[in-house]
């Protein structure tokens, strides 16, 4: 007798309680998430039968400017496809029940995110690491070399997400920076422990995702929040304005990966590194399966030089002669 009442809450749990002002998404009554000022339910896209993400976000009280600058910036977002980046479909504003918000639909993350993970596993292998550094900044270089260029501004583990059974990350909660930014000081638009010094005088390039991109890293490397020996906002910014790295930084035991966090978040935007000259570090190479190395000694003397080729791993030859 049970058993058909059980039918029918699922059911429930089947309607859609909205939809897109196009009738194309629809949004579930089933929450999967909410932050301080957004709350994500389960939504459908009625052209593809796929699942999405149906975020709402509180209407805070945005300037005219800061609206304008969302609308934009939320247009340049749909357009965009991208391996390592969280695909953006729609966006529109609503007023539901007297209360307005801004919707956002985007691609459905089921895995949990880089913060959740470091959570249950406390360790990172680093070969690990690696692969998903490696495509976080894939992520970065694709949304750096759009025209004009495309700053996230907000980068840091809440936000770059795990996907399903392959384990890739993309990066997401893009176009949030602007709307996030109408709830702080006109200046603070990030999250304290991931911005760069610059990012406080709101003079600033794609340099400060190199900044945050670092920071990430560290937490990566050392399963802890960068400046948890800060008690609040106003004693990070006297560090970072200061060029005083986190406590953590002295935690980083591969002298590899402390070179490259130590390179990203260089008080000096002029010293940090590009997202291009990382992608081509040797610490982020593709793992081809061979090695090559000098067979013997060369003083540049020689016309012709030996290498040696070692097939570390034949499987990831994949049927090459």
């Amino acid at each position: 007798r049970d058993e058909p009442e059980e039918e029918e809450d699922d059911e429930d749990d089947l309607k859609a309680v909205a939809t897109s002002l196009d009738g194309r998404f629809l949004k579930f009554d089933i929450e999967l998430g909410r932050g301080s000022f957004k709350t994500v339910y389960k939504g459908l896209d009625t052209e593809t039968w796929v699942e999405v993400a149906w975020c709402e976000l509180q209407d805070r009280k945005l300037t005219k400017l800061e609206r304008q600058r969302f609308k934009e910036e939320a247009e340049m977002l749909k357009g965009l496809q991208h391996p390592n980046i969280v695909r953006f479909y729609d966006f529109w504003e609503s007023s539901a029940k007297g209360k307005r918000c801004i919707v956002l639909v985007t691609e459905l993350m089921t895995s949990g995110t880089l913060k959740t993970y470091l959570k249950r596993f406390k360790v990172m292998k680093p070969k690990v690491l690696r692969s998903w550094c490696r495509q976080i900044l894939k992520g970065l270089l694709f949304l750096h070399t759009r025209t004009p260029p495309i700053i996230h501004r907000d980068l840091k583990c809440d936000n770059i997400f795990i996907t399903g059974p392959t384990g890739s990350v993309k990066i997401g909660d893009l176009g949030l920076a602007t709307l996030k930014r109408a709830s702080f000081a006109k200046s603070v638009i990030g999250t304290p422990e991931f911005m760069a010094p610059e990012m406080y005088e709101e003079h600033y390039d794609e340099s400060v995702d190199v900044y945050a991109f670092g920071m990430c890293m560290l937490e990566m490397a050392t399963s802890e929040y960068p400046y948890s020996e800060c008690q609040n906002a106003a004693q990070i910014y006297r560090k970072v304005t200061c060029g005083i790295k986190p406590a953590s930084f002295e935690k980083v035991h591969d002298p590899e990966i402390k070179e490259i966090i130590g390179e990203c978040i260089c008080k000096n935007k002029e010293e940090r590194y590009e997202i291009k000259d990382l992608l081509s570090h040797a610490f982020f190479a593709e793992d081809t399966g061979v090695r090559v190395e000098l067979a013997e000694e060369d003083h540049g003397r020689k016309s012709t030089i030996a290498l040696r080729l070692w097939v570390e791993d034949p499987k990831k030859l994949k049927g090459k002669p």
